[in-house]
């Protein structure tokens, strides 16, 4: 199981969706990762007595792009055509640079000749 967790997005909000103490219950409900911006907040050292790690989302889909290029390569020409206003692979790509995914949307660029 893998758990995304949410920033927020109100000016000056500080609050985190997902605090540290949770991670045991998490990790008994079967999550191996937690992909997060907040990575401060999930250290390693925390992390790996419990066999769960924290990813930033441009490594974690770095990581799943490595494991089966096709599907993911295929979801992102699903994601921007499943939108009402539907959007071409660079312009979902840009979005994703815009998400802070800039590696992931470098290989993704460079793998596609883009």
């Amino acid at each position: 199981m893998i758990i995304g967790v949410p920033t927020e997005s109100f000016p000056g909000e500080r609050r985190v969706a997902l605090v540290p103490a949770v991670v045991p219950n998490l990790v008994k409900a079967g999550c191996e990762v937690i992909v997060t911006y907040n990575l401060k907040h999930f250290k390693e050292e925390h992390l790996k007595p419990l066999d769960i790690t924290a990813r930033h989302p441009d490594e974690f889909l770095i990581d799943v792009y490595h494991l089966n290029p096709e599907i993911v390569v295929h979801a992102l020409h699903q994601q921007g055509m499943a939108l009402k206003e539907k959007l071409t692979l660079p312009r979902v790509l840009k979005n994703l640079r815009t998400a802070q995914c800039n590696k992931f949307v470098d290989l993704i660029t460079e793998k596609l000749a883009l």
